[in-house]
């Protein structure tokens, strides 16, 4: 089975192909934020379209909304993005599976609130690869996790 992942952001959106442990093909889409909103949506899923018509994955992970107080506008411009890359899928007749940013730290590092750069660590050696960049890791570490295991969303953060 081919899982694409995907970390959705408006100015970086990372992406991964794995199938059994492997990493196939993985990095990031980039928008400028001079560009109007529509633009820089329709960039990010036209080469995901591409991608995806390439690299025909049988399903595809991806990252739920991380809501900061701070950040509401970011992520209501990357809700717009998260919109626009499910219609795609539907369009593409891929099934979809979410992960919360913490349910995929906790499955690959054993703590909910692990950082950036322990995750890239880990999926780094997960998958014998060097130097993911870090949008890239997180696409590739949320695909692990649909590969590893579809009920992650199921598992306890606390198990007794």
């Amino acid at each position: 089975m081919k899982i694409l992942g995907i970390d959705p952001g408006l100015c970086a959106t990372g992406y991964g192909f794995i199938d059994k442990n492997s990493s196939i093909i993985s990095g990031v889409i980039r928008s400028k934020s001079t560009e109007p909103l529509g633009e820089r949506i329709k960039g990010i899923t036209d080469k995901l379209r591409a991608l995806i018509r390439e690299e025909k994955p049988d399903l595809c992970a991806i990252e739920t909304l991380f809501f900061k107080n701070s950040a509401a506008r970011s992520v209501i411009l990357s809700a717009h993005l998260r919109g626009a890359i499910f219609l795609l899928l539907r369009e593409e007749e891929i099934p979809v599976k979410e992960f919360t940013p913490a349910k995929v730290k906790l499955a690959l590092t054993g703590n909910g609130r692990a950082s950036k750069r322990q995750m890239q660590y880990m999926i780094s050696k997960l998958l014998g690869a060097d130097k993911i960049p870090t949008d890239a890791a997180d696409a590739l570490a949320v695909a692990y996790c649909a590969l590893k295991g579809n009920d992650i969303n199921n598992k306890r953060e606390n198990p007794k």
